[in-house]
Parts: C-alpha cells; sequence; structure tokens
C-alpha cells in the first residue's frame, strides 16, 4: 500500500470513529431522524434490486448510494457521467447527477440530489387546510473515493444536506446537515462470491429550520449494511444478493435482489424487502401464535428493473409497488462513458 492510500485509509477511520460512537450509540435524540430524504435517492438499479447489491463490484456509479468500496471505474474509461430522474407519492420530482473519474488505481466521485414534493397544502392547529401553500425542497451534495487494499476494497465520503420547508415567516431558513459514509469490500479470486459492511449518513444537523438563536442538532439515519453476493456455477448469468440494514430508529431490513444477464448488453432485475420484524411476525402467524409483534412495512413491497449497456452508454428503468395503497414508483438512469 502506498503512502496515499495509508493516509487517505487513516484518515478515514479517523473521521469515522467518533462519528460511529457519538452518532449511533448516544441515545440522546433517538426517534428524532433529521434529513430522511436524504435516504430515498435510489437510482433504477438500486430500486430495482432493493439496495440488495452492496457488495458486488459495479460500473454503475450510483452503487455508491449503498457502499462507496463497490465503486469500478468502467474499463477504458476515464471520465462517467450519469443522471437518473424518479417521480411518485413520495416526491413529484426527485434525481441525481453524478460525476466519477479515475486517477492512478482511485474512483473518485461527486454528485448532486434533489427532491420537489410539489405544493402543499398548508393545516392549521384545528386541522382546518388554510389558503397557504409550501413547497418543500431539499439538496445532498456528495464527494467520494474508492481504491484497492491488499484484501479488500475500501471507500469513504461525506455529504452535506440541505432542506427548506416553508417562506412563511421571515426566521424560517434552510436547515444543514452533514454526514460520513465508509464501506468495505471483500470479493473471492473466482469472483462468484462477495461479502461487504458499510455504514451510511453517520452525521447530525448543523443549523435547523428556524432562526430563532438556537440550534437542534438531530442525527441522521446512521444505517449499517451488511450485505452478500452469490453467483451460481450452474447459472453463471444470474446474481443474487442480500442485504440487511440496520438503522437506528427503525427496525432491520431484510432486502434480496437478483439480476439475470440475457446476452451481453441487456440485464433484468428483481428485488424484495422486508422488515425482520414483519418476517417474525409472520412465522409466529404461521404457527399458529397468539403473541407476535405489531407489523412494521417499509415503504416499497418489490421492484422490477431492465438494464441496457454498451460501451458507449447504459440506460436502466425500474418500476416499484408501495405498500399501504401508496401507488408505485417509476425510475430511468442514463449513464456515459468517455
Amino acid at each position: 500500500m502506498d503512502l496515499l492510500k495509508r493516509v487517505s485509509f487513516c484518515a478515514a477511520l479517523a473521521s469515522a470513529a467518533p462519528a460511529l460512537c457519538h452518532a449511533y450509540f448516544s441515545q440522546d435524540n433517538s426517534g428524532e431522524e433529521a434529513f430522511s430524504f436524504a435516504s430515498t435517492f435510489d437510482s433504477p438499479r438500486n430500486a430495482a434490486l432493493e439496495h440488495s447489491a452492496a457488495a458486488m463490484p459495479s460500473t454503475d456509479p450510483t452503487v455508491s448510494q449503498m457502499n462507496l468500496a463497490a465503486l469500478r471505474v468502467q474499463e477504458g474509461k476515464t471520465h462517467i457521467v450519469a443522471a437518473h430522474w424518479q417521480t411518485g407519492d413520495f416526491a413529484e420530482n426527485q434525481g441525481s447527477l453524478f460525476y466519477t473519474t479515475k486517477y492512478k488505481d482511485y474512483a473518485i466521485q461527486i454528485s448532486y440530489n434533489w427532491y420537489d414534493v410539489g405544493e402543499i397544502k398548508g393545516v392549521d392547529e384545528n386541522g382546518e387546510y388554510t389558503n397557504k401553500e409550501y413547497n418543500p425542497f431539499g439538496h445532498l451534495f456528495t464527494a467520494g473515493v474508492a481504491f484497492p487494499m491488499k484484501h479488500i476494497q475500501f471507500g469513504a465520503g461525506l455529504k452535506v444536506v440541505a432542506e427548506k420547508l416553508s417562506d412563511e415567516r421571515n426566521t424560517d431558513r434552510a436547515a444543514i446537515g452533514a454526514a460520513f459514509d465508509w464501506g468495505l469490500a471483500w470479493q473471492n479470486s473466482s469472483n462468484s462470491i462477495g461479502l461487504a459492511l458499510a455504514g451510511k449518513d453517520f452525521g447530525s444537523m448543523l443549523r435547523d429550520y428556524t432562526e430563532d438563536g438556537q440550534d437542534d442538532f438531530y442525527a441522521m439515519s446512521q444505517t449499517f449494511t451488511a450485505s452478500a453476493f452469490f453467483k451460481p456455477k450452474s447459472i453463471r448469468r444470474l446474481t443474487i444478493h442480500t442485504a440487511t440494514d440496520f438503522p437506528r430508529f427503525t427496525p432491520p431490513i431484510l432486502n434480496i435482489g437478483a439480476e439475470y444477464a440475457l446476452g451481453s448488453s441487456f440485464t433484468i432485475r428483481g428485488g424484495w424487502t422486508r422488515n425482520w420484524l414483519d418476517l417474525v411476525r409472520d412465522v409466529k402467524e404461521l404457527a399458529a401464535s397468539n403473541s407476535r409483534p405489531d407489523e412494521s412495512n417499509t415503504a416499497r413491497l418489490f421492484s422490477l428493473g431492465l438494464g441496457y449497456a454498451s460501451n458507449l452508454f447504459a440506460l436502466d428503468y425500474a418500476f416499484s409497488y408501495l405498500a399501504e395503497g401508496l401507488g408505485m414508483e417509476h425510475r430511468v438512469g442514463l449513464r456515459l462513458g468517455f
């Protein structure tokens, strides 16, 4: 490992240690997650696989949304530009722009993400609609790097988030927060199996929504993810992904996905997600138990997707079916390499 890698690795660990100790293990503001929209940005591939593909290296630059250590730059390319957009009941207009480049064996990336939920009618303290309308808008900026070490791939990055909810009073302003991401990934020499561990959104609010002389430093989502992938020898075109998310403020979530290569250009994808708490409930219900935990569905039930990739560009689409009658989400993405 050269000097630059050692310095980068030590700096990332030095940044991660206090973030983990303070943000995750202290429970002073448990249940008060800030900037939850920062975890809703999903590329078509990530959404179609339901966040399960965090362990497998990918030339899709948006894999950094799950694990920076899985980021790779396409062979023969130095610059990758990617964009994706989504719509649905959670946001009227939401998307991301990515730029990834290669320096020696380092993959370096920056991104800009935005969300706009459209106009929301105001409600007074009695629950009656007012004549006021609001248009919440949020921004997320990221910068990260991934590089190989002796036996693993390492990635780390920083996030800055801003969100403005209202212009109703002169004291309203955009809230600002910052967070740290990190990831480790390993795969065997046959490339048929791999494991990864990542931490996302370890940070907090730095400035709240109201200019009242006092700021509330609420924590962000702060999620650990343990993931793996497997390629069966009997079906080499198939890749099975699995990941478990451990958010600080919600129950652990199981994500399972699979993608199958159709020839050299097309890929079909599918994913399913469920809270571990719900799985326990289902098992107890099958066993006719009189005691089971409360149901706690996640927002998405399952997703499907299709991808096309050539040496010049790649195009992806994903469809997600939401729980509790929330409708559907559609995502489309495009990336170019040169």
